[in-house]
């Protein structure tokens, strides 16, 4: 029994000019997202003034919406509207306080997420296997871009037009993208039908089905764009209808004791913490002396970052891909067999890279020493996005290729609660113990956590 490749409706069917533009949909939904959720903290300088508050609590519109992001991941898998986000934007254009604010984010930020739960699964209804890992690659690019980038782009409105108009932006960029969502992303999910190909070999049949795919690109579909666009017929509808939608909450959780799934959240979540940290952080120490930062140029000074995830991203895949390759080799089978962990070996890199830069921006900013060298840590730290991410998940999609999407859900929302809990806290932390000592900390659990890595190896 194999699924049609080729059936009527089926996404992988479609022009690739349609399947280019829902990429490019959820792409810029991500990009949005976070940019929204970790662009205000290079605004907290003229937040702090407007709202009567202190930078410790301003902490708290960073670490909540990153929170939200995390924890919508489990309930819009079954309910998605990307409609709250843009709400949530306009309620923040009108907040009147900080409370007022919070809470806004918060409601932006649960609307937000919505896409990191789905994105993934909509690529994978899209794209075929050889495909599949180019178009995840610009997806998570997405995402990484969104909150590297997101404080310059703040950093430049807030300093021109004032906190408001950051808000103005990301309402005018979520109207814009709800709009071609609306247009160009119809209902992804699609039951193959099974058939019986009798005598024909497996493999003779899944080229045929491939080359169908690739060429024939839903040429005989009966349904017009249009009715696709609206259909949810063959859309592989649960024959139970709503009574099986409390259960779609319970899957991720089926991971939760995995030992593969809790080291991917931990470890994902603790060096995206780091990020958060000094995102939160950094504008407390460069907007006062020695430095005397705007919101413009702190904005500029984050993008260190999102340099350390470019320079660590055509590294991360290729390198973890070659050690697969080198160490199914070294093995000496006739075909070469290929295990998961082969990848694992990967994460010593961050091991070597990642906590060092973030004691290097620490010892840096603590001592007033040039901004490049606080920069310097700033990437290295932020190159564990990719190193991490990719070995873990990559792993986990290898061992679970079917319900791998469910764990990738938890890992998602789990990792923000991990972020959630460092950041929420970091500014009382940094006032009681110093910046030198709390990043030292940090890149200790980071070390403790990465070598949890070699009994999984093992």
């Amino acid at each position: 029994m194999h699924s049609v490749a080729g059936s009527p409706g089926d996404p992988k069917c479609w022009s690739t000019r349609l399947r280019c533009a829902i990429l490019m949909n959820i792409c810029a939904y991500v990009f949005i997202g976070n940019l929204y959720a970790a662009g205000l903290a290079t605004g907290f300088a003229p937040l702090a003034h407007d709202l009567g508050v202190e930078f410790d609590t301003l902490t708290g519109l960073v670490a909540w919406a990153v929170f939200a992001l995390g924890i919508s991941n489990l309930f819009w898998m079954p309910t998605a509207m990307c409609i709250v986000f843009l709400a949530g934007c306009t309620w923040s254009i009108k907040a009147t306080g900080f409370r007022d604010l919070l809470a806004s984010r918060i409601v932006a930020s649960f609307g937000a997420g919505s896409i990191e739960a789905l994105g993934p699964s909509i690529i994978a209804d899209l794209f075929s296997e050889r495909y599949f890992a180019t178009a995840m690659a610009l997806f998570a690019l997405s995402l990484c871009a969104g909150s590297q980038i997101g404080p310059m782009i703040a950093g430049f409105v807030i300093g021109s037009k004032g906190w408001r108009w950051f808000f103005i932006v990301c309402a005018i960029l979520g109207a814009v993208n709800f709009l071609a969502s609306v247009l160009f992303l119809p209902e992804t999910t699609f039951r193959h039908r099974l058939t019986d190909v009798g005598d024909v070999h497996a493999a003779e049949f899944e080229k045929e089905a491939k080359q169908r795919t690739e060429h024939r690109e839903n040429e005989n579909s009966p349904r017009s764009y249009w009715k696709d666009l609206i259909s949810i017929r063959d859309r592989g509808l649960e024959p139970e209808g709503l009574k099986c939608w409390p259960g779609q909450f319970s899957l991720p959780f089926r991971f939760i004791c995995v030992p593969m799934v809790l080291f991917a959240t931990i470890a994902y979540g603790i060096f995206l913490s780091g990020i958060v940290l000094i995102s939160a952080i950094s504008p407390q120490f460069l907007s006062a002396p020695p430095y005397h930062l705007s919101s413009s140029a702190i904005g500029i000074y984050t993008l260190s970052s999102f340099l350390g995830i470019v320079i660590g991203y055509p590294i991360a895949g290729p390198f973890t891909d070659l050690l697969s390759r080198w160490a199914a080799a070294r093995r000496y089978t006739t075909n070469n067999t290929h295990h998961p962990k082969d990848r694992m070996p990967a994460l010593i890199i961050p091991f070597l890279v990642a906590p060092p830069g973030l004691i290097l921006f620490a010892y840096a900013i603590a001592s007033s020493k040039s901004l490049y060298v606080s920069a310097t840590g700033y990437a290295m730290q932020a190159s564990a996005l990719v190193f991490v991410p990719s070995v873990t998940m990559s792993y986990i999609m290898d061992v679970y290729p079917q319900s791998g999407s469910e764990a990738i859900v938890l890992i998602n929302a789990g990792k923000n609660v991990v972020a959630f809990g460092v950041t929420v806290s970091g500014a009382g932390w940094v006032d009681r113990d110093g910046i030198v000592r709390v990043c030292w900390e940090l890149a200790a659990v980071q070390w403790v956590v990465l070598a949890l890595a070699l009994p999984l190896y093992v």
